[in-house]
């Protein structure tokens, strides 16, 4: 596809953090699960031999096709329309993998979340920093938009969303008055989201506190249940470890509290550790995972200061066992 505008500007998050704790072998098989416009995947990339393999894979076709300016000259490099949760039964990844790492991977890569590129375009719809149409789709090609997923929802339901995917206190007042500014033909665009959580909790009063945008959790929010971005990670995960070679690792980035629950609990119980409740005996959970630093990474405060998108991130990485 052709691409009007140039690629904005992508520094990946927790690089050196990916680069010191992901193992490249000779011949190695790397796997990106959210292959975005490939910071990553390059720097990983130049450390790797001339008999290496890496598969990016992403639902977002401009993605894509920025990824593949940056790369596709290199042959060791190739990228694979589809979202990280329908990989596993995808036949073309099948087929990759029977030919190209059919003993499994020595690195899997998995950055969560919105990227850089979805949030600078305007006629993306993830922003309320520009406005643009309420689309929030990762794929842009396939789904409901965000204002069509809003229409269909009734106030205790999108109420439910804006708790269970933004911590959204006031969820309820909130989604009232979205639907409110939905039923009188006031909610076309980003703005008009904004707009309508402002009157619930205005803007100027959390600027003043320092506190974030009022519409940050909202928008999380309705991004996470248009695109479905929680409902199979866990899942994801599973079988990315079972997609690893013995020694082999996965590493996994997240942007908030909601991912990182989700990815800490999941590598844990792979781990052979049991956070329920009561006791179970030590045979109960297999264990079939060695977590590396088991409270993650964190940017560091030079990081931190220069890219501010990174401050919130976790990068957490398990180590496949025979």
């Amino acid at each position: 596809m052709s691409v009007a505008a140039p690629a904005p500007l992508h520094v990946p998050v927790l690089l050196q953090e990916v680069l010191d704790h992901l193992p490249l072998p000779p011949a190695s098989r790397i796997l990106d699960l959210t292959l975005g416009l490939g910071g990553h995947a390059e720097a990983l990339l130049a450390r790797c031999d001339a008999d290496s393999r890496y598969l990016g894979v992403d639902r977002d076709p401009e993605a894509r096709a920025l990824a593949l300016e940056r790369l596709g000259s290199d042959p060791r490099f190739q990228v694979l329309a589809c979202a990280h949760e329908d990989l596993w039964g995808n036949p073309d990844f099948l087929e990759w993998m029977g030919t190209q790492a059919a003993s499994g991977f020595d690195a899997i890569l998995a950055d969560l979340g919105v990227s850089t590129l979805q949030l600078k375009r305007a006629e993306r719809g993830f922003s309320f920093r520009e406005e643009g149409p309420l689309d929030m789709r990762m794929d842009p090609e396939h789904g409901p938009t965000a204002l069509e997923w809003i229409a269909g929802q009734s106030d205790e339901s999108l109420a439910d969303a804006l708790y269970a995917f933004g911590e959204e206190r006031a969820s309820r007042p909130i989604a009232r008055a979205i639907l409110r500014a939905l039923d009188e033909g006031r909610l076309t665009t980003t703005r008009d989201l904004a707009e309508a959580v402002y009157t619930v909790i205005p803007r100027e009063p959390a600027k003043r506190k320092g506190h974030s945008d009022p519409a940050t959790r909202t928008f999380q929010a309705v991004r996470i249940a248009v695109n479905g971005e929680l409902a199979r990670l866990a899942a994801t995960l599973e079988s990315a470890v079972n997609a690893l070679r013995p020694g082999g690792r996965l590493a996994v980035i997240s942007f908030h509290s909601l991912e990182d629950r989700i990815v800490k609990q999941t590598l844990r119980r792979l781990a052979g550790i049991y956070d329920g409740p009561g006791r179970l005996a030590p045979q109960a959970l297999p264990k079939r995972l060695r977590l590396i630093h088991p409270g993650g990474f964190a940017p560091s405060e030079t990081e931190a200061a220069a890219n501010p998108p990174s401050r919130s991130a976790r990068l957490r990485v398990a180590e496949r066992l025979p």
